[in-house]
């Protein structure tokens, strides 16, 4: 596999990773990890389903209290996540992070459509169990703005991330979750509520 082609596996999976940090919170993270034969890469999380900030209880909330989470608002959070590793990639591009390559061309919307197929399979079918509509064949370029516009302001976490992937492969959620924030934060997800 070509250098260009592992960096942008390495910046899909970091910004992956870096999204599902910003969306998620510390402790939803499993690992990232990179294969440099297969050319893939992946962000596991502990939930098939994890629950976005903005859908969680305050603090203080007394436990078995209605909650009120919004199906929308999961499925919004996972498009943006699934997402997240095309919007990365062509942050990278814009930032001449890859040699050789022809940015007009790479950043036309229509060349993403294949490789969105993924994240487009798994939205849909996180869409069902939520009996949403998220058809596997639309790209929702919405979802990739709202990604690119999350990363921006944090992109050098993305590239600490890319840079550790390629160093070391594979990534386990307690160190990301230090990475992105701060030192302090458990190596074991807390209990749930």
């Amino acid at each position: 596999m070509s250098t260009n082609a592992l960096m942008r596996v390495a910046y899909r999976e970091a910004g992956r990773a870096t999204i599902c940090e910003i969306l998620y919170g510390p402790n939803v993270l499993k690992h990232a990890v990179i294969d440099a034969e297969a050319g893939e890469g992946e962000v596991v999380t502990f939930s098939g389903l994890p629950l976005p900030m903005d859908c969680r209880p305050p603090p203080g909330r007394r436990r078995g209290e209605q909650v009120g989470v919004v199906p929308e608002k999961l499925i919004d959070a996972h498009g943006v996540f699934a997402y997240a590793g095309i919007a990365a990639e062509r942050i990278a591009l814009r930032k001449d992070r890859f040699a050789g390559v022809d940015r007009v061309a790479e950043l036309d919307w229509n060349r993403w459509l294949g490789a969105a197929r993924r994240g487009r399979e798994e939205l849909a079918r996180i869409a069902k169990l939520l009996s949403l509509s998220r058809p596997p064949e639309e790209f929702y370029m919405a979802y990739c703005e709202e990604a690119e516009r999350l990363l921006l302001p944090v992109w050098h976490t993305v590239e600490e991330l890319a840079e550790a992937l390629l160093e070391r492969r594979e990534l386990m959620g307690h160190h990301v979750d230090r990475l992105v924030h701060g030192e302090e934060v458990l190596e074991r997800p807390a209990s749930p509520i």
